[in-house]
């Protein structure tokens, strides 16, 4: 933990040097990037070393046993492969049909900053509120549209059968439930985190991600066999259970009561 948190801390430091001293751009973070990682990388290969460690890598050469890794593969790719690739490509098409609600929730940040900092709250509800249906419909929408193109993206990118049935599966099951959930999970809480909500905000996203998205799935796959599809049920539960705290504390009035600067 240690180490990541002085790679970043470096990397924060060379962006800083190498984009605004030095002037090499997109360049200079990438080379920022790059030389906090390798730091990270040496530092530790150095720890692995040192006798006191759990695990000591006497030597960096470490020889393959590549008739386990032979029966490992053999189990794992045959039954691993197809729900990985339905899984992946679920994934890029939940993060497309989202990305425009998402847009509008950054843009409301925008919109609740400026009214509570003018003093007008009741404005920053009204705008809250409002935006929050306009969101609906560009989810509704968004979520239509990927839905009738998941098959023919499915067949372009030349996918097993298997999964691309496994993957508009999935896709029918976000179609149905994101519209009705995922909006009122997400875009009040970027209104009230411009608020200065914060520290609500963050407890409340982390605890049902843990217990839902974590917890659920995990539950869902180990106990009773669930297959890729656990990881969209308790990705909805997540959203639902997260939409029915933001709107309660959103109706309460006390993300109001908190002042940012």
């Amino acid at each position: 933990m240690i180490i990541s948190v002085l790679s970043n801390l470096m990397n924060i430091a060379g962006n800083a040097l190498f984009i605004f001293v030095f002037g090499w751009g997109v360049a200079g973070a990438a080379l920022s990037t790059l030389l906090s990682r390798i730091f990270c990388a040496v530092v530790i290969f150095g720890f692995l070393r040192l006798s006191r460690q759990a695990i000591v890598i006497r030597r960096y050469l470490v020889r393959p046993d590549f008739q386990m890794i032979k029966r490992i593969l053999s189990i794992g790719i045959p039954s691993g492969t197809i729900s990985i690739a339905a899984n992946a490509m679920t994934i890029i098409l939940e993060n497309l049909n989202g990305i425009g609600g998402i847009g509008i929730g950054i843009g409301l940040m925008t919109v609740v900053g400026q009214t509570i900092g003018a003093g007008k709250p009741d404005e920053a509800k009204f705008y809250i509120a409002r935006v929050t249906w306009y969101a609906e419909l560009v989810i509704l929408g968004s979520c239509l549209l990927v839905f009738i193109l998941t098959k023919p993206v499915t067949a372009l990118a030349g996918m097993d059968p298997t999964a691309a049935d496994m993957c508009f599966q999935m896709v029918v099951f976000i179609t149905v439930l994101k519209p009705i959930v995922w909006v009122f999970s997400f875009i009040p809480a970027y209104g009230m985190r411009a608020a200065g909500d914060v520290k609500f905000s963050m407890i409340a996203s982390s605890l049902t991600m843990w217990l839902c998205r974590v917890l659920l799935t995990t539950l869902l796959i180990r106990v009773f066999h669930f297959g890729p599809i656990a990881v969209w049920i308790g990705m909805a539960s997540d959203w639902t259970c997260r939409g029915i705290v933001f709107t309660i504390r959103f109706f309460s009035g006390k993300w109001l009561k908190h002042y940012v600067i």
